[in-house]
């Protein structure tokens, strides 16, 4: 892979990444969301993980973590009994990655690559499943999810976490007066690049001409007032995403005002 190749934004987020590998690398994976002993439907991460549990039929399927990072999914997947293989723009994050799944004695069942979303590596028809959790928003949308339908088996399944654009909040927030006054910024801490972008509604488009069918399953309404209340931990959060939960199955248009969508996309 030539980094020359590679465009501004690539390396811009190769650098991001390159600083939180360091700050942010685990030191071990809780797998309660994997377990099955708890199961938490009205929160996104979890409600990812359960799929991929209830998908999982055989230790010879093959799963692909579109976007590794650091290694905390890929290694929750192989314990799972998924062979697993994961990817990343940066050599930093694939270290981790694989030194997690060493400490967790997963290595066997995980393979690290760096490589580009844009430009896979892997042959055609390779995967039963393919998982990415907060990537999209971080790369060439129509590029990247046109390289999962090829690696992707048919009759598999992509499953991709995601930040959406919300009616009328995103549009305002948008604007360039607003942008002036509150300019978005970069944090390690909460892991916002310099380029990544929610999803809109035509990327979303642009996803289902790929595959046969596409659901789309909706969350964070006021769950995103978190970071509004003081003290608000993992309780009150988790409290917020039920009341979500709720406010959705009684009044199905207020899903689209979510602002985290799960994508279940099949080939």
């Amino acid at each position: 892979m030539l980094e020359a190749t590679w465009t501004d934004r690539q390396r811009r987020e190769a650098a991001f990444y390159k600083k939180y590998a360091v700050r942010q690398t685990p030191e071990s994976v809780d797998f309660a969301p994997v377990n099955g002993e708890e199961q938490r439907p009205w929160n996104p991460y979890w409600y990812v993980y359960g799929l991929a549990r209830h998908r999982h039929v055989s230790p010879r399927q093959k799963l692909l973590d579109f976007g590794c990072g650091v290694g905390i999914a890929a290694v929750r997947f192989a314990h799972l009994g998924y062979e697993v293989e994961g990817f990343d723009l940066s050599q930093e994050n694939i270290n981790a990655a694989r030194i997690l799944a060493q400490r967790h004695s997963l290595d066997e069942r995980c393979r690290f690559r760096k490589m580009l979303a844009e430009q896979l590596e892997y042959d055609d028809e390779s995967f039963d499943l393919v998982v990415g959790i907060d990537i999209l928003h971080h790369v060439d949308i129509p590029r990247a999810v046109a390289q999962v339908h090829r690696v992707l088996k048919p009759g598999g399944v992509a499953i991709f976490k995601e930040h959406v654009e919300v009616p009328i909040v995103d549009p305002v927030r948008n604007t360039a007066l607003l942008r002036a006054v509150v300019p978005n910024a970069t944090s390690l801490e909460d892991h916002i690049t310099e380029d990544e972008r929610k999803l809109t509604h035509d990327d979303l488009d642009l996803i289902d001409t790929h595959f046969h069918r596409v659901e789309k399953v909706r969350f964070t309404l006021l769950s995103r007032l978190d970071r509004l209340i003081p003290h608000c931990g993992d309780a009150m959060r988790g409290r917020l995403e039920r009341v979500d939960q709720r406010m959705m199955r009684l009044c199905p248009p207020l899903a689209r005002l979510g602002g985290t969508v799960v994508l279940i996309c099949e080939k």
